[in-house]
């Protein structure tokens, strides 16, 4: 495996992958899986766990559709009763989370306390530089303390400097929240990136001024980053009833996704919780996300369809840069981008992100037709793998 030689900040992001996000130990056995396009951060950390003196196993797969990559895995797994410590899987793609029918269950045939499967999405230089700045530890702490003053809310009031102005109703008994803060739960995927909370607004009106990036499941090239053109959209009893951007290439990517079906309702309120991401980067990207700010996703949303009665093919986060947030009749707001972490114990009914299929890239079903259409709005070329 040939790769470029990064820069050291490269590898102080896979030293903290490794030591606080999987917390690896002598004896752990290590299994990296990787799509062509994450070729050279799968190499990076396989360097890293060979300098540690570990021998990891490396497999090629392809994206949401490879029929012989389980059996692939299953040649080079340790048997489970010569197994010393944790199987830790890394998977590492850029555009897409693939193969979810494969993984699942070696969570069962392990035991869910000696397996660690580890999801990478957006993997990239900037995944390492921007993305683990900040600790589980230091993720926990302040998504405990975000969900300890939001998460009992009846409404909340969110402003931002780009024009955002939103009245979002809370109903923590109905709907459940999620907090993403990378720490391994026996039995669960851990998502990466990290950084974030939450839920499904029972109720958003208002105006919503997306001037940070967009994050969006359909593989695309149109740059995230929204500063030079922001989206300004109207929203009304969680519905957005119009949209605009300067960009007209971005404004018909976004139109179509608004346009396809359940695509108009507001599926996810989300809160980015991840200070160690400075910037927005340029590629569609879960990074974009986690960054201090408020996100609205479109279409999906984050719950179970008992709670939440659709299903939509499409999901677009649009993404504030920064934001203020008065919770109920509290004069004093909270600025996302200073929360004061403190010691409250993180709410055991708050969701890990998980995943329960296949995710993140559009590359099936009705939406190709979508898909091809926001290629030709504008992008340079198809990064469908």
């Amino acid at each position: 495996m040939t790769f470029s030689f990064p820069d050291e900040s490269v590898f102080q992001g896979v030293k903290v992958l490794l030591d606080d996000y999987v917390m690896a130990s002598d004896s752990d056995r290590f299994v990296i899986a990787y799509t062509p396009d994450s070729r050279e951060p799968a190499a990076w950390v396989a360097l890293a766990l060979r300098q540690r003196g570990f021998a990891p196993e490396i497999l090629a797969m392809r994206p949401l559709v490879d029929p012989t990559f389980g059996a692939r895995l299953d040649e080079v797994l340790p048997d489970p009763a010569t197994l010393p410590g944790r199987l830790v899987v890394l998977t590492m793609e850029r555009d897409t989370m693939s193969h979810f029918n494969v993984f699942a269950p070696l969570l069962s045939r392990y035991g869910h306390d000696r397996i660690m499967v580890t999801r990478l999405i957006s993997a990239s230089t900037e995944f390492f530089t921007k993305a683990l700045n900040v600790t589980p530890t230091e993720l926990s702490a302040l998504n405990a303390s975000l969900l300890h003053r939001i998460k009992p809310a009846k409404k909340i009031r969110v402003k931002s400097d780009g024009g955002t102005d939103l009245t979002i109703e809370i109903d923590s008994d109905r709907y459940q929240w999620v907090s993403n803060r990378g720490v391994w739960r026996p039995g669960g995927f851990t998502i990466l990136p990290a950084g974030e909370i939450a839920t499904y607004p029972a109720k958003v009106d208002g105006i919503f001024v997306a001037d940070g990036a967009y994050n969006a499941n359909v593989i695309t090239s149109l740059p995230a980053r929204l500063a030079d053109h922001p989206v300004w959209i109207e929203v009304e009893n969680s519905k957005a009833l119009s949209l605009t951007c300067a960009d007209p290439a971005l404004e018909e990517m976004f139109q179509l996704c608004l346009d396809s079906p359940h695509g108009r309702n507001v599926g996810e309120l989300g809160l980015g919780t991840n200070f160690g991401i400075d910037e927005f980067i340029p590629a569609n990207s879960h990074i974009n996300e986690r960054r201090c700010g408020v996100h609205l996703g479109f279409g999906q949303h984050n719950q179970s369809l008992a709670r939440v009665p659709y299903v939509a093919d499409v999901h677009l986060d649009l993404i504030t840069n920064g934001a203020l947030v008065w919770v109920d009749d509290d004069p004093e707001p909270i600025d996302l981008n200073r929360v004061v972490p403190t010691d409250v114990p993180h709410p055991v009914d708050a969701l890990d992100e998980d995943i329960t299929g296949d995710c993140c890239g559009l590359g099936f079903g009705q939406l190709e037709t979508l898909a091809c259409r926001v290629d030709r709005a504008g992008s340079s070329g198809r990064t469908r793998p």
